[in-house]
C-alpha cells in the first residue's frame, strides 16, 4: 500500500499547503492537515486470518484422506502421516498470514469497523497533542485527521468551537474525504476540502483584523 509521502508528490503537497494558507485567510481558525499511513497494528489479525485459513484446510485434507467409515463430517480417523498435518499446517498458516500482511483489503475485513475506528479515534487526539493544534492562544485549532490505512477520516475541533460550532457542521468536508480516500483520489480532492472546512469554520469564526498564523501551514505526511 503506497505511503502518504508517495501518494502526495511535491506538487500535491504544495496545492494542500497553499489551500490551507488561503482557507485560515478567511477565517480565525488554525486549519492542520494530517494524513497519516495508518493509525494501528494489525499483526494480530494477520495471525488470526492464517491460523483459521490453516485449520480449514489441513481439516478437509483430513477428511479427503478420511476412513470414511462413519457418518460423521468431522475427520476423526485418517490415513495422512501426522508429520504431514503438521508441515502443511504451519505451510498454510505461513503463507495466508503472509498474504494478509501484504493485504489491506483482507486485514480490515477481519480486523472489523469497530476495530479500526478504535484505532482511529485513539491515534487522532494523539497527533492532536504532538502537533500542539491545543497550544493556539484561543483554542482555535481544527485538526483533519485521514487514515490510509483503515480509510477513515475524523475532524477534531478544539475548545473553543464547542459554542460556536455545532458538531454535525464539518460533516461535509468528512464526507468528502471520505469519497475521495474511497475513490482514490485525495491528492486532488484534498485541497478543495480544505477550502470547504475554511468556509465553514469562517462563518462560526470569521477572520480577526489581526490575523495571526499560529502554526504552520503544512501538510503532515505520517509514513
Amino acid at each position: 500500500m503506497p505511503r502518504p509521502t508517495k501518494i502526495f508528490n511535491a506538487h500535491a503537497k504544495q496545492r494542500a499547503e497553499d489551500a490551507i494558507f488561503d482557507a485560515e485567510q478567511k477565517t480565525g481558525a488554525e486549519i492542520v492537515v494530517v494524513v497519516a499511513n495508518r493509525s494501528g497494528g494489525y499483526a494480530r489479525v494477520a495471525d488470526v486470518f492464517g491460523l483459521a485459513c490453516a485449520t480449514a484446510i489441513t481439516l478437509v485434507l483430513m477428511w479427503v484422506f478420511e476412513d470414511h467409515e462413519n457418518d460423521w463430517v468431522f475427520p476423526t480417523r485418517t490415513h495422512l502421516h501426522p508429520a504431514i498435518i503438521l508441515g502443511v499446517m504451519l505451510g498454510a498458516f505461513a503463507v495466508f498470514a503472509a498474504l494478509a500482511d501484504t493485504n489491506p483489503v483482507i486485514v480490515r475485513t477481519v480486523a472489523g469497523k469497530r476495530r479500526l475506528r478504535r484505532h482511529v479515534d485513539r491515534s487522532a487526539p494523539s497527533w492532536f497533542q504532538r502537533l500542539r493544534v491545543s497550544r493556539t492562544q484561543q483554542r482555535v485549532g481544527v485538526m483533519l485527521y485521514i487514515s490510509l490505512f483503515e480509510k477513515m477520516v475524523t475532524i477534531i475541533p478544539d475548545d473553543a468551537f464547542e459554542s460556536m460550532l455545532a458538531e454535525h457542521q464539518l460533516e461535509p468536508v468528512r464526507l468528502r474525504l471520505q469519497h475521495a480516500l474511497d475513490a482514490g483520489t485525495l491528492p486532488r480532492e484534498l485541497p478543495d476540502a480544505i477550502s470547504q472546512a475554511g468556509d465553514i469554520l469562517a462563518r462560526a469564526l470569521p477572520a480577526p483584523k489581526k490575523n495571526m498564523d499560529e502554526l504552520p501551514n503544512e501538510l503532515h505526511l505520517i509514513d
